[in-house]
């Protein structure tokens, strides 16, 4: 038992030695890199390839022609496709009244902001014709002070410019 339980040990002290020592000379497992692989992808709009490519992943898909189907089938492929062409029908329908709607409010948005603009324009041309007159009657002002202080008397007395006559 002693035997054995030495053998053990021993076994079990040469493999966690050399244990690191495997792992570290071991190669890297390659990785699959989908940049490296530049194999060309099949053309879906293929027939061929498409059917290749259905049998690579293990599905395979092949129309029965109608003289195989049954009349029941039949009948149900037909339900299944008048149902599906009427929700199509729908949901072109249901596209051109979004289209509408959206045509329609994008008109409205353009009114609003050429009337913005505009009413805009009208404010700074305002403020640029009031700033004018303010400047001028200023402008008035300070010469009338100035002939004040050189002594012009009438200037003093006289009625600022930028007031209007009494009426």
């Amino acid at each position: 038992m002693i035997v054995r339980t030495a053998a053990i040990a021993a076994a079990l002290l040469v493999a966690a030695q050399t244990a690191p020592v495997a792992a570290q000379t071991a190669p890297a497992p390659a990785t699959a890199d989908p940049y490296r692989d530049q194999r060309a992808l099949p053309d879906p709009a293929d027939p061929a390839s498409r059917d290749a490519l259905l049998k690579a992943r293990g599905e395979a898909y092949h129309r029965a022609s109608d003289a195989q189907q049954t009349e029941e089938e039949l009948r149900t492929t037909r339900a299944l496709n008048d149902e599906i062409a009427a929700q199509n029908a729908l949901a072109d329908k249901t596209d051109a009244d979004n289209r509408l709607d959206y045509d329609a409010a994008l008109a409205r948005h353009q009114i609003e902001v050429s009337q913005a603009e505009e009413q805009a324009r009208a404010a700074a041309e305002t403020a640029r014709l009031a700033q004018e007159k303010y400047d001028r009657d200023y402008a008035a002002w300070q010469e009338q002070v100035r002939l004040c202080r050189t002594g012009f008397r009438p200037a003093c007395t006289a009625r600022p410019a930028w007031v209007a006559p009494a009426q």
